[in-house]
Parts: structure tokens; C-alpha cells; sequence
């Protein structure tokens, strides 16, 4: 398969030829169309009278050369007489508005922090297998932890199962130490992310 890039150039050459057989060249690589395809529209489903050998040749020849069998030589021999430069050819050019952008740029380095947060949290949970010494009245259980942190139950257990924080048993019944939960950075995270989206 040929780069996106090349089948451009070569679609701004053919376009820049205009003949009939070009600029219908220039449509099968626009459409990345395949060899199949062409065969059973020109070949199989075209009656004996409306056949065009050489048409279809030419089409089949640009889909040869999207799929990497053809050189553009091959395709085009008279491809050096039709310069052309990169302003002939457009690229997939996507806009975003600045606001837009911040807001990307705003997640990226969120979600950069997060993971190098997390990586050290893990890092410091293989080397400290204690359980940190909170007082009892540091811990809640799960709905207040839910209210506190502003999310469901089910996020914190998700976060309990992945290792983000840590889920203990007090009587039967699951608690969180509120230090802990300032401390995670995927709390810290989804705090950050949910006030990002209240202020937008």
C-alpha cells in the first residue's frame, strides 16, 4: 500500500494532466478503490458493445499502483512533465478552535501527571507494604467516601480493584481513609477533571 501523501501528489499530477483517462484515474485513487472493484463494474457488469479495454486498463492501472504494484512511472510516464509542488496538492488538514485546543492540551497534561502519579504511588506500594497508621476517625465508609470524593460507589470499588486506592474491612463493612483518598492521584484526577467540566 502507498502513503497517503504519494497517492496525493500523484492524484495533483493527474489532475494537472486532464485528460479523460487521468482525471478518471485521479477519482479510483481518491476513492481507494481495488482492482476487484473496477473488474466487476467495467468488465463483468458492462455488455460486449460498451466495453472500453483501454479505460479500464487505465483505472486498473491507478488501483495497481494505490496497492503498490505500479511505480508512477509506470503509471504516469509522463509524470515529470507536470511538476508539481506541495500547494498542489491539499492534505487532510483537521481545525480546531483555540478554546478547543486549550482544552486538549488541558486533559493531555492532566492525564501526563496522572500517570506519572500513578506510576509513583505503585512504586511506593511495592516498597511500603504497611498499611499507613490513620486514626480511626480518618476512615468513612463507602457512601460517605462516594459523597466525599463526588463520585458513585461503583468508581470507588473500580479504583479499589485496579489499586488505585485502598478498600478496608471494618465490622464487614468497607471503609476509606480520607487522607488516603486526598492523596490518590486518580481522586486527585477525577476532582481536577470534574471541576474542569463544572467551570467549561
Amino acid at each position: 500500500m502507498r502513503k497517503q501523501e504519494e497517492i496525493n501528489r500523484t492524484i495533483a499530477i493527474l489532475r494537472k494532466k486532464g485528460d479523460r483517462f487521468s482525471m478518471s484515474q485521479a477519482e479510483v485513487l481518491e476513492q481507494r478503490r481495488t482492482e476487484t472493484q473496477l473488474f466487476k463494474e467495467f468488465v463483468l457488469s458492462v455488455g460486449e458493445e460498451n466495453k472500453d479495454d483501454k479505460f479500464f486498463y487505465a483505472l486498473r492501472d491507478a488501483a495497481r499502483y494505490a496497492a503498490g504494484a505500479l511505480e508512477l512511472e509506470e503509471l504516469i510516464p509522463d509524470a515529470s512533465s507536470y511538476p508539481v509542488s506541495d500547494k498542489d496538492f491539499c492534505r487532510e488538514v483537521k481545525t480546531i478552535s483555540v478554546r478547543e485546543f486549550r482544552a486538549m492540551e488541558r486533559k493531555v497534561n492532566l492525564l501526563e501527571e496522572l500517570v506519572n502519579e500513578l506510576l509513583q504511588a505503585s512504586r511506593i506500594r511495592i516498597e511500603n507494604k504497611e498499611v499507613p497508621e490513620a486514626s480511626r476517625t480518618d476512615f468513612i465508609n463507602q457512601s460517605e467516601a462516594a459523597r466525599y470524593v463526588g463520585c458513585r460507589k461503583e468508581t470507588l470499588r473500580g479504583w479499589s480493584m485496579r489499586g488505585f486506592i485502598t478498600a478496608y474491612s471494618m465490622d464487614g463493612v468497607v471503609h476509606y481513609s480520607k487522607s488516603e483518598l486526598d492523596a490518590s492521584p486518580a481522586v486527585r484526577h477525577y476532582r481536577t477533571v470534574k471541576q474542569c467540566r463544572k467551570e467549561a
